[in-house]
């Protein structure tokens, strides 16, 4: 939509001016009519080239840029500044033009007379829906600032979490990529130079020597084929996962991994209790929580248990029984939430949960290394075995040989 920039006059005689993003003139004059202004110019703003205007290939506002977000409009709320103010001030200092445009639709919009939560759920990829709940209670109770202000804490501790699984799951990944790439380049460059060397000498290979020569022969023969084969395989196996089923098996077979599976599972139940006592807190009923979270958890498997737990409250279950039928929860947190449940205080004990997988999480984070190191020996100590026995014993039978003659 176009942008206009207006001058005028408001009731009291005190001069206006801004600007506004409309379909026309029209709806500009009628929007000042509703706000009882006179206008004294109107003028449509020109683009200039790109300029601020979002791109196909800008990206979305990262996590870092919602947590800032949400943190300047807690404080301009807070501080009294109306929200079409604030919401300008924070337009005008974001670097994200995809962000800027669509704060400068939100604020349109609201000066329209939308509520802001409605204004938001045109953009459900930036404000999900337990972001939209939160600004709706917000707005309902007069304490918009609050709601900002929760979101802003929420959001912040979710991103610490994420990025200790990340940091958990970052040395594994690049030990075990390191091992491949030594494991391709010895094929193809190191062993080949042996074994013209043994030739020459016609030696009798034992067959795990051969059998590292044919699996080196075909690698520098067809080396096309292996390299496209694992990159279909990757591809092929991003492509499933990222299609409803792939993506509801992956989620769930995650958990099940060796020694990081448990600490994805953590961290995911970690954010569930978090966004639940959130929610909780704010007064936002708990069927409609549940399935804010069930869109919040990051994760398909959990996702899908949570909806599950809400319908199973629909029939009349309680919030114990509807969680443990899906068997996420450790005894200790099941006797949590009943306590929680009983005395009407489940945001305290939801925080006390999500702070109990925080402490298990940054527990096996730091013992990460430890857990990893013995497996990542014996994969190294098999690699070293086949080596030796495929190129050192053919050398030893030739060192053998040599000293007889």
């Amino acid at each position: 939509m176009p942008t206009f920039r207006y001058t005028g006059r408001n009731h009291d005689g005190s001069a206006v001016q801004g600007e506004m993003v409309a379909n026309s003139p029209g709806e500009v004059i009628g929007q000042m009519s509703n706000r009882r202004v006179v206008l004294i110019n109107l003028e449509e703003i020109e683009e200039k080239g790109m300029g601020n205007k979002a791109s196909f290939f800008d990206p979305p506002p990262s996590i870092d840029e919602m947590i800032l977000f949400s943190r300047q409009m807690q404080t301009l709320i807070s501080s009294g500044v109306p929200i079409g103010r604030a919401f300008s001030g924070v337009r005008d200092g974001t670097s994200n033009r995809m962000m800027r445009e669509v704060l400068t639709t939100i604020m349109a919009n609201v000066e329209a007379g939308t509520e802001l939560s409605q204004a938001m759920s045109e953009f459900p990829k930036i404000f999900n829906r337990l972001y939209r709940n939160m600004i709706r209670i917000g707005e309902q109770s007069g304490q918009l600032d609050n709601s900002f202000g929760q979101l802003f804490a929420y959001m912040e501790t979710d991103q610490d979490t994420r990025n200790r699984i990340k940091s958990a799951l970052r040395y594994p990944s690049f030990v075990l990529l390191s091992m491949f790439s030594a494991l391709f380049t010895i094929t193809y460059f190191v062993i080949p130079t042996f074994f013209t060397f043994f030739e020459k000498f016609k030696l009798e290979l034992p067959w795990q020597t051969k059998l590292l020569m044919t699996i080196s022969e075909f690698t520098v023969n067809y080396w096309y084929l292996v390299l496209g084969g694992i990159v279909a395989l990757v591809g092929g196996f991003i492509w499933y996962i990222r299609s409803p089923e792939g993506e509801m098996w992956w989620d769930e077979f995650k958990f099940s991994l060796p020694v990081v599976g448990s600490i994805i599972l953590r961290g995911t139940l970690a954010r569930f209790a978090r966004t639940f006592s959130m929610g909780s807190r704010s007064g936002v009923p708990l069927l409609q929580s549940l399935d804010s979270i069930a869109d919040a958890v990051d994760n398909v498997y959990v996702g899908k248990k949570i909806k599950e737990m809400s319908v199973a409250i629909q029939g009349g279950d309680t919030l114990m029984q509807a969680a443990y039928v899906t068997r996420l929860f450790p005894p200790l947190v099941m006797q949590m939430m009943s306590v929680g449940e009983e005395t009407g205080n489940m945001d305290r004990m939801m925080d006390d949960i999500a702070k109990f997988y925080e402490r298990e999480l940054e527990y096996d984070v730091k013992k990460l290394t430890s857990l990893i190191e013995p497996i990542i020996t014996i994969m190294l100590g098999g690699m070293v075995l086949i080596l030796a026995v495929g190129v050192f014993m053919p050398m030893w039978s030739l060192v053998q040989l040599s000293s007889q003659h």
